[in-house]
């Protein structure tokens, strides 16, 4: 692998394309990474409305994890990526090489808490009856894969912020092919397979969801190894050194990814409890609503991509241009990715009101779970492109060291808005499963209005750099 510039800024010959650049193959590689999380879904929605309630309600609070994993990543990442701009490179691998410790311990330690919890949090989160056994043991396995989930997901947010979404995208889709080869195997039983005409004896565990859990777990294993390597490639202008001077604790790099990734975390933490409390108003509902909610979910999720790419694209050149002193710059990259972000998810509006039956008949074939499913995502197709706004917009923030603004607006949407509206028009007004896609449209749509409004405002553009940090 020959050297290449890990400063992005002029990357592509128009910032437009600059843009694209960066993003086109994070869009590429988080839609694969949706198929690696709900592929698990999608396989198990062949054993029924049971399993699939099973894994849909353990998920749910797995997503709790994600906010600690997202604090790390993004309290790590953005001072990467200021340091780059900055050219102070000597920092920017100590960085990284706070990346590799900072990881495992935080990742060992989301593992450990979600195992110890596997055996009372189904029952917790209202699983009926026959759900909870099939649901204790996914989430007992799937514990397990949150160390991986934690390097993968880390060492893929400073390879973008190097301008290095190419490796990111080659080790998911190499996770992704193992995921399903390991679903195949772990899931069903041993059994007689036809093609073509020929029929031939296929080794299946039988497993069950608890096998989709061991297929996740071990394509991120093998996913986080790689790009563990990767990273460590002396080739590389900034790499993974495992020398002691990069290893030890760096009180300076350590409290600026606190000072970045706490708001990040709480924002999600307490967003994700607001979504386990939703799970809970929809498991009220019945098996049948539960599955065509975490169908809908999985498959509402391929929709974000578009907006997830541009905002992490976003992320990075806003926290360059920050590092470069360019703050015009930085404001301008936020204002063509949102108009970027914004039109492109009108188009996946539309295709998601269309196609959305076709959608969910990916993921299963309950005939007594599809039409409501895919009436949920029609609910949700009007909200994509102001849903769009809320993640690229927040990403510019970020980008910029404002993580604050993206934590009130997030709080504000969930249990302003979507926690209490869906307790009314679930138990109140008794509009079941619709009513609480309506509340989280309403969620989605003024988290988008908010972020724009920030933005525009200015104000986060005064103090968008993290001063000593980027010092030589």
């Amino acid at each position: 692998m020959a050297k290449q510039s890990v400063n992005v800024l002029t990357l592509g010959k128009t910032p437009l394309t600059t843009i694209l650049k960066l993003a086109w193959p994070t869009i590429i590689e988080q839609m694969m990474f949706t198929v690696l999380n709900f592929s698990d879904t999608a396989m198990v929605g062949a054993l029924g409305a049971v399993a699939t309630a099973a894994v849909g309600i353990t998920s749910t609070s797995i997503w709790l994890s994600g906010s600690v994993i997202s604090a790390v990543s993004v309290g790590l990442s953005i001072q990467l990526a200021q340091s780059v701009g900055a050219g102070n490179y000597k920092r920017a691998r100590e960085v990284v090489g706070q990346s590799l410790l900072t990881s495992l311990v935080v990742g060992a330690a989301l593992t450990l808490v979600f195992f110890s919890l596997h055996w009372n949090l189904p029952a917790w989160l209202g699983a009926e009856e026959a759900v909870v056994p099939h649901a204790q043991a996914y989430l007992q396995v799937i514990a397990l894969s949150l160390l991986f989930n934690m390097l993968s997901s880390v060492f893929s947010s400073l390879l973008r912020c190097m301008g290095d979404t190419h490796t990111p995208l080659k080790y998911n889709f190499t996770a992704i092919i193992l995921n399903v080869i390991f679903n195949f195997l772990l899931i069903f039983p041993s059994r007689d397979l036809t093609v073509f005409g020929f029929t031939f004896p296929m080794f299946g565990a039988g497993l069950g969801v608890a096998g989709a859990a061991w297929g996740t777990a071990l394509s991120l294993a093998v996913s986080a190894t790689l790009l563990f390597l990767s990273l460590c490639d002396k080739r590389r202008e900034i790499h993974l050194s495992l020398k002691k001077e990069y290893l030890k604790p760096d009180k300076d790099i350590l409290k600026n990814m606190v000072f970045l990734g706490v708001p990040t975390a709480m924002e999600q933490f307490i967003t994700t409890s607001g979504q386990v409390i939703s799970t809970r108003i929809v498991s009220t509902l019945g098996t049948v609503a539960v599955a065509a909610n975490t169908l809908a979910v999985s498959a509402e999720s391929l929709s974000y991509m578009p907006a997830y790419g541009v905002s992490v694209a976003t992320t990075t050149l806003v926290s360059q241009s920050i590092g470069a002193e360019k703050k015009d710059d930085a404001m301008n990259f936020g204002k063509l990715a949102n108009r970027l972000g914004f039109c492109a998810m009108i188009f996946v509006g539309i295709l998601l009101f269309v196609l959305a039956e076709p959608l969910i008949r990916l993921f299963t074939r309950d005939e007594s779970v599809i039409p409501l499913a895919a009436a949920m995502l029609r609910i949700v197709a009007i909200a994509q492109p102001l849903n769009a706004s809320c993640s690229i917009l927040s990403g510019a923030l970020r980008g910029a060291a404002d993580v604050k603004s993206p934590f009130f607006i997030g709080i504000f949407g969930m249990w302003g808005l979507r926690v209490p509206l869906a307790l009314l028009f679930v138990f109140v007004f008794h509009w079941g499963l619709h009513g609480y896609w309506i509340a989280m449209v309403i969620d989605n749509m003024t988290k988008g209005a908010l972020s724009i409004l920030r933005f525009k405002q200015g104000k986060w553009m005064k103090n968008a750099s993290l001063g000593r940090a980027l010092e030589e």
